[in-house]
């Protein structure tokens, strides 16, 4: 779904910083700060238990160093056309990267974060 322009609905810088504070959140390991970011879909998606897998993962890569890399793009719901901004980062950490896939409403909500 990367490839797509970013919808002119969204400032790129500003989905940047909003793709920073999520990683920002999950290192400081921060449910609060990062539900209030959420759309209601998400939120109810961010579990306690959830949130506590996604924190042992991200906690086994060692103390996080930087976002090395990040591209921005767009992608629209097929099914409402709801128009997205997608950020890719790649979060150094002590032992091992991992890449975040962070997606933005037009609100800046969050309403997708997947790592790998």
């Amino acid at each position: 779904c990367i490839g797509q322009e970013l919808s002119g609905d969204f400032n790129e810088e500003e989905v940047r910083k909003g793709a920073d504070n999520v990683i920002t959140l999950i290192n400081d390991q921060d449910s609060e700060g990062l539900r209030e970011l959420c759309t209601v879909r998400m939120r109810e998606a961010l579990t306690d238990d959830v949130l506590k897998q996604i924190y042992e993962a991200i906690s086994e890569g060692g103390q996080f160093e930087k976002v090395e890399d990040m591209s921005v793009a767009g992608t629209t719901d097929a099914s409402s056309g709801e128009a997205f901004a997608v950020v890719v980062a790649r979060a150094k950490y002590e032992i091992k990267t991992f890449t975040f896939t962070i997606s933005f409403t037009k609100q800046m909500k969050l309403a997708g974060l997947y790592y790998r």
